[in-house]
């Protein structure tokens, strides 16, 4: 018998979005697409982000003008309730995930732990 893993894969992902997870990350996420003020700072937050990730890849240090420019922006973001909620949201959207990955690696996992025996 012949196991198309993709196909299985496929599914799994047409299921995830019938997950109260996703279905809450779905419309975390819209709402925000809906509001032109959180779209913006959210969108001037994933920037943020960007820069600070590819700075700390080449082991820059931000100019004290940009870590003041980034607080500001980061302080927003804690106002807006919209982007809170995509966080919670994707936080939990992500612990679903991660227990995912684990059942679908567990017979990895476990032929590893028994090096360890």
């Amino acid at each position: 018998m012949t196991v198309n893993i993709y196909d299985n894969a496929n599914e799994m992902a047409n299921i995830l979005t019938e997950t109260q997870q996703y279905i809450a990350w779905q419309n975390a996420f819209n709402a925000i697409q809906n509001d032109t003020d959180s779209k913006a700072l959210f969108g001037e937050f994933q920037e943020i982000q960007m820069t600070v990730q590819q700075m700390m890849q080449s082991q820059q240090q931000p100019k004290p003008e940009q870590e003041k420019e980034w607080d500001a922006v980061a302080a927003k973001v804690q106002k807006d309730e919209k982007i809170n909620a995509l966080m919670e949201a994707e936080q939990a959207l992500n612990t679903l995930l991660t227990e995912l990955n684990d059942i679908v690696t567990k017979p990895v996992a476990e032929a590893y732990s028994k090096l360890q025996k």
